[in-house]
């Protein structure tokens, strides 16, 4: 279920972001896309994603299912939202080298809240770990800074709601 206008492009990045700041040195500089109803991201683990000698760490997975179920919860309330619940399963390790598939989706909305859900995937689509999440939209306050941060690019989709 998708209440968005977007079938397919690659959404905006930022430049601060860990997950697709442009500008931040120990980030991942990754680009999330809408592909019908699913955010995905695309992404090969590296040896700095290691937890333990041979795992990658979960907070990886963990936050490559928050930023597309955050960017599913964005178009469906077209505004910045936040996570305020994320709960993750870990259910397969992940390895340095690995390519992996990030899906986020949303489970249900309402007008000020929306649940999402995710996955993550191995090249032969086995699911290595799922999570379920509830985004709320940020406080007033803080979306200047939020859109302010947004890199305009010929690129990407162009979401009106998230310009200044």
């Amino acid at each position: 279920m998708s209440t968005w206008d977007y079938q397919a492009g690659t959404l905006p990045w930022t430049k601060s972001c860990f997950v697709c700041g442009e500008n931040n040195p120990s980030g991942l500089h990754l680009r999330s896309r809408v592909e019908q109803d699913r955010i995905v991201i695309g992404y090969t683990t590296r040896e700095e994603d290691l937890g333990y000698r041979h795992i990658v760490h979960g907070g990886i997975s963990m936050t490559l299912l928050d930023e597309v179920m955050t960017w599913a919860a964005i178009l469906t309330l077209r505004r910045a939202c936040v996570a305020a619940e994320l709960t993750v399963r870990l259910k397969q390790p992940v390895t340095a080298g690995q390519s992996i598939r990030v899906e986020g989706w949303i489970r249900e909305a309402r007008s000020k809240l929306v649940m999402a859900e995710g996955q993550v995937l191995d090249e032969q689509g086995q699911v290595l770990a799922t999570a379920s999440g509830k985004y709320v939209g940020m406080p007033a306050s803080g979306v200047p800074l939020c859109v302010k941060d947004f890199v305009e690019s010929p690129d990407s989709l162009r979401l009106p709601f998230l310009e200044a």
